[in-house]
């Protein structure tokens, strides 16, 4: 793996490191948080540093459970390892605390190599060999409309502005800015971007001052463009055994109009932009080059462009424990994007309400994406469910929550193991839960069967025996339609059977989180003979 994908060694050793449950290293740390700030389209630290002294009152130490907070509510979710590896770091005074001013400093760190040149070439061009530089001269020349947040438009080029404007009042003396403010500035700024992200910061450094971005591609950078690429290979598998193979196969040659058995850099650039790749043209000819570079350059060979894709596709699914000897698979409830998922669904900022509406919307989304029946969905219709709900994930935390939940790399993502899990999160005593499910099922429709008639179960459900009719969440109606959407076309069909009862009463379970709440839900929602009683 590492001869055809040199870059992806690091990628490797942090999957292996997730699968062997052993604790994060605070580069991967630091990179998670980097990662999360560029999501949240954070253009600095500062609304981080206020959150932190806020909550701190002012105090460099700040405890365990408050610096939590204080990351969540600008959008940065972290594991309890995540925690206690930079805890081991920036330890406070007290026990269990931070300290702020350690934290900030890491964080920051110093600028890499290749974003050093950048700045660098940005205070040579604004300066022109004078040490200082008015704050009105660089603001003159500062063109926000050029950063990448407001050509994705994904900001307002007022607001990246004003924000620049503001971080050079704060940092200048007497209305000029020295070359230490300026690396400062871009310092914080690429703390906000992780390693991978190097075009962009270039982009937001030259480009907005109408400079002219290098073509040169750190690694880091050309590892994360290579994701990319079999992130899109993946998206376009469909359901059968080796798709993404198909999937490769099939694109590959569609632009490979003379059946060479290989790709030049102009098909290869055909090629990333039939699959919805959306890339300069300098970083798609520095990928060609790159994986040209291993079939005698010039040209990419289909073979070696499969092998490549199949060797980051495939991810290490399984280690060997030295400690018990056995096997541990990677599917655990406590795996990171898991875990932001369901933070994502329970924000404080939600009221109970919006929780249970976006779980129940994330159990539908799904039903509605695997109209067949078949308990997986393509990768898209995966990616797509959770967009409906509201959750954005970045292109690695989407792999590798593929990877967790198609781990037979068929193309298809079996979603009730996920839900199953989404499940056992939102909801407590999940053994006794089931229990009760399997009881109702055993006294509405009989011990062991099969199915029941719908127009049987329609007649035995009672909306106003729901506890959210009862708290006045949604009307009786409203209750019994849910219900109703939820069962489709299994009214039609006069049939409902165990796994469709099965996965309603979970929806429902995974919505009302009280355990007292949901077996009030079972005694009451429904209407059961005595004797079955």
């Amino acid at each position: 793996a590492q001869a055809v994908f040199p870059f992806g060694q690091q990628i490797a050793a942090k999957q292996l490191r997730t699968a062997a449950m052993m604790k994060p290293t605070p580069n991967e740390v630091f990179t998670t948080i980097r990662e999360q700030l560029s999501v949240s389209l954070h253009l600095s630290l500062e609304a981080l540093q206020q959150q932190l002294e806020q909550a701190s009152q002012g105090d460099d130490t700040i405890k365990a459970t408050l610096f939590d907070a204080s990351l969540r509510s600008i959008g940065v979710f972290l594991t309890s390892q995540d925690l206690g590896t930079i805890m081991r770091h920036c330890a406070g005074r007290m026990e269990k605390s931070y300290s702020i001013t350690r934290f900030l400093g890491m964080l920051r760190e110093s600028l890499p190599p290749y974003r050093q040149r950048i700045v660098n070439e940005l205070w040579e061009s604004l300066s022109q060999g004078r040490p200082t530089v008015a704050v009105e001269e660089i603001l003159k020349r500062f063109d926000a409309s050029k950063h990448p947040l407001v050509v994705s438009l994904e900001l307002p080029a007022e607001r990246v502005y004003e924000d620049f404007g503001i971080a050079l009042g704060r940092l200048s003396r007497d209305g000029m800015v020295e070359k230490e403010a300026i690396e400062f500035y871009y310092k914080e700024l690429s703390a906000c971007m992780s390693p991978a992200r190097d075009h962009n910061f270039a982009a937001a450094v030259l480009e907005a001052f109408h400079l002219i971005v290098p073509h040169e591609v750190s690694k880091e950078h050309m590892a994360h463009l290579e994701m990319l690429l079999m992130d899109k290979f993946r998206m376009h598998t469909t359901i059968g055994q080796d798709g993404l193979h198909e999937a490769v196969r099939k694109y590959a040659h569609m632009q490979d109009q003379a059946n060479t058995g290989g790709l030049g850099v102009i098909e290869f650039r055909g090629l990333v932009h039939s699959l919805g790749l959306t890339l300069p043209d300098t970083q798609v000819v520095a990928l060609f080059e790159h994986l040209a570079a291993d079939c005698g350059g010039g040209r990419v060979a289909i073979d070696h462009l499969e092998s490549v894709m199949q060797v980051l596709n495939a991810g290490p699914c399984e280690v060997y424990n030295y400690k018990t000897t056995a096997l541990q698979s990677m599917g655990s409830s406590s795996d990171p994007v898991v875990l932001k998922i369901f933070r994502i669904l329970t924000k404080k900022d939600h009221s109970k309400k919006d929780q249970t509406r976006l779980v129940r919307r994330l159990f539908e989304a799904f039903r509605e994406a695997d109209k067949e029946r078949y308990h997986g969905v393509p990768h898209k219709d995966f990616s797509g469910a959770l967009w409906q709900c509201g959750i954005r994930l970045g292109s690695q935390e989407e792999l590798q929550l593929r990877n967790l939940y198609d781990q037979n790399r068929d193309g298809s993502c079996r979603y009730p193991d996920f839900l199953d899990t989404i499940h056992s999160l939102c909801s407590r005593q999940v053994p006794a839960r089931m229990a009760m499910i399997d009881e109702l099922w055993n006294a509405l429709a009989g011990p062991d069967a099969p199915a029941m008639r719908s127009s049987d179960f329609k007649e035995a459900y009672q909306p106003a025996g729901h506890p959210h009719v009862a708290c006045g969440w949604k009307t009786i109606a409203q209750s019994k339609l849910d219900m109703e959407n939820f069962l489709g076309e299994a009214l039609l069909l006069d049939a409902v059977t165990l796994e469709l009862f099965t996965n309603y009463m979970m929806m429902e379970s995974s919505c009302i989180t009280d355990f007292s709440d949901f077996q009030s839900f079972v005694q009451n929602g429904f209407l059961v003979s005595g004797a079955a009683a």
